[in-house]
């Protein structure tokens, strides 16, 4: 088996997992929620890292919940019943911060299930069937990605540092992480190195990602059942 096929399988399933959710029905949730439950449950999903990710997101939720919810009052609405949320409105947001967590959730387990250089090949094998330079394209992105989520306390220390006005702030704090980002693509000190898969801590990545076969294929198990209830259940209207 290509060292690289655990992880591309996992990445297209991701990917066909979120494409289900673009337009989310209740009973399209399910099957992804009930997998995640189960490697919860078997130690192989990183509960506070997800719920870390999910967290960074609260402010985009919350937009989900004003713009379903209290945009799209009820038809009957009259006077000032048009300043209150609508039930379908608030189900409306309910069903699409559910589906951006579950991908959100679904990434986190990828990313902790493999090393990031398997992420790297299984993005690379992808993109190169498109004619795109995969590999470099892949090893710039997930270095971002990590980049990103593991530069926070130094960011938030960086921030605290900063004096003037909040607009101030924000554009040092951007330029902070830019500066940051270009060091690390040009190889200098201080990159975060690859982080190992987090159930299977200290073992060779060939035997990491064997063991990590069948959360993958309880992925694309979810993914099969999504699909074949995305048929039978209609999808909330855009």
């Amino acid at each position: 088996m290509p060292a690289d096929l655990p992880a591309s399988l996992a990445i297209a399933g991701v990917v066909a997992m979120s494409a289900t959710l673009v337009n989310p029905s209740p009973a399209g949730l399910v099957p992804g929620f009930v997998v995640l439950s189960l490697l919860l449950a078997a130690g192989r999903w990183p509960l506070r890292r997800g719920l870390r990710l999910a967290w960074r997101l609260k402010w985009f939720l919350l937009s989900l919940l004003i713009f379903f919810g209290w945009l799209s009052p009820a038809a009957d609405a009259t006077g000032w019943g048009h300043l209150a949320p609508s039930l379908q409105g608030l189900g409306d947001a309910g069903l699409r911060i559910a589906a951006l967590l579950s991908v959100v959730f679904w990434v986190a387990w990828l990313t902790s299930a493999f090393e990031r250089p398997a992420q790297i090949r299984g993005l690379s094998r992808w993109l190169m069937l498109l004619g795109t330079r995969g590999e470099a394209f892949a090893r710039r992105l997930f270095l971002a990605l990590e980049l990103f989520e593991t530069q926070q306390t130094e960011y938030r220390a960086f921030r605290h540092r900063v004096r003037g006005s909040r607009w101030s702030r924000l554009k040092a704090g951007r330029e902070f992480l830019i500066e940051r980002l270009d060091h690390a693509l040009a190889g200098g000190a201080g990159v975060p190195a690859a982080q190992p898969g987090t159930a299977e801590p200290g073992r060779p990545s060939e035997l990491r990602d064997t063991g990590v076969l069948w959360q993958v294929a309880l992925l694309w198990l979810a993914v099969v059942v999504a699909v074949a209830l995305r048929v039978v259940s209609p999808a909330t209207g855009a």
